[in-house]
């Protein structure tokens, strides 16, 4: 039989261990949060190799730019062409074929820049600003760009954020959004891209980056595309960190990433497809739930679509990019300067058959009182 003492020592224990605990989750979220926010060492050799859009047979452009504090960042554009690589010829190519495919296709896209008729065409074309989830690099996000720019003929502008991949700097909210501003300056200067209708994407963090973007850039921004992203971080951590009372959020906290700030900024009538992994165990579901209601609550295009994707793997589902060409064509190919978004037939009518149900479902229709008021108990 356990006595009174003895029940007093332990609950004296329990206590110092759950204050114990609680302190070090303070003090990590203190000293170490941008480190943990923003793991640009993930996956290992992050920092250092960085993978190259030719390696997927896309010819492209590297930049450097230099932002308003003197912070190089790299970043990559790939044009829209006419007849580029497509799958069927990368296929049973080994490492060494591909990059003797690769310098043949740099070479062809060189002398397509001095053709009037290759222009027009990327001109014609949308451009999708990518921009990534808060590990790795632009690099390991060239496959998404690949179908992006071959399979829905697209520009396609991406970065990597300071302190990612080949950047220069440490990553913060402030510096992230500075670079954001110096890619869109540059998209917005430039001869090709600045001609087009801009698409914003992003996963994650890259959701944050476009709604930051989207709240700026308010008359340059045609559409965007969301996918796993959280209303906020002060929001989000308590779900990562739940030994940490939400009290000392406010004292300890210094990146917010607030949808609550950018996204009433964003014009109503800009499209928004948000894309949720019913699966997401990082960013639980109803953060989505919560982006959608704030963006439907206003009165702003919306469409929305759950898949059942974690958050990792939500882009690998088979309706994945069928829903984004719908969107693509519905929402931006209205424009005569993007009217033809498409890609070959037979990817076409695959598209046409998986989007029969996808564009009937009630999960477009609006978000419910109850849906809302789920999330919010929940977050």
């Amino acid at each position: 039989m356990i006595t009174t003492s003895t029940a007093l020592t332990v609950a004296k224990y329990l206590f110092g261990a759950s204050v114990a605990a609680t302190t070090l989750a303070a003090g990590g979220l203190w000293f170490f949060q941008r480190h943990l926010i923003y793991p640009s060492y993930v996956p290992e050799g992050s920092r250092k190799l960085v993978p190259r859009p030719i390696e997927l047979g896309m010819p492209y452009e590297d930049i450097t730019l230099t932002t308003r504090d003197k912070v190089k960042i790299k970043a990559y554009v790939i044009p829209a062409r006419r007849n580029p690589v497509v799958a069927d010829q990368l296929r049973s190519l080994n490492h060494k074929q591909r990059m003797e495919l690769g310098d043949r296709e740099m070479e062809k896209w060189l002398e397509e820049m001095g053709d009037e008729k290759a222009i027009e065409y990327a001109k014609s074309r949308p451009t999708v600003v990518f921009f990534h989830a808060n590990a790795g690099n632009m690099g390991h996000r060239v496959p998404l760009a690949r179908k992006f720019n071959v399979e829905h003929g697209c520009n396609v502008f991406m970065l990597s954020y300071r302190g990612y991949g080949l950047s220069e700097g440490r990553p913060s909210e402030h510096g992230i959004r500075i670079d954001i501003e110096t890619a869109m300056d540059y998209i917005k200067s430039h001869p090709i891209l600045g001609e087009t209708k801009i698409v914003l994407y992003g996963q994650s963090l890259g959701g944050a980056s476009c709604l930051y973007a989207g709240s700026r850039y308010r008359d340059l921004v045609s559409g965007i595309i969301l996918e796993n992203t959280f209303l906020s971080l002060p929001s989000l951590i308590p779900l990562v960190l739940p030994q940490l009372p939400k009290f000392l959020l406010p004292i300890l906290l210094t990146e917010h990433w607030d949808a609550h700030h950018t996204m009433p900024l964003i014009p109503s009538t800009t499209p928004v497809l948000m894309i949720a992994g019913k699966n997401d165990d990082l960013v639980k579901p109803p953060q989505m739930i919560a982006l959608r209601h704030l963006r439907a609550s206003a009165g702003g295009s919306l469409k929305w679509k759950e898949l059942n994707g974690g958050h990792n793997d939500t882009c690998l589902q088979p309706e994945y990019w069928s829903i984004i060409g719908d969107w693509l064509k519905e929402e931006i190919g209205n424009n005569p300067l993007t009217s033809n978004i498409g890609i070959s037939t037979r990817e076409k009518k695959e598209e046409e058959e998986e989007s029969e149900s996808s564009t009937n479902s009630d999960d477009y229709q609006k978000v419910t009182k109850e849906e809302a008021l789920e999330a919010k108990k929940e977050l």
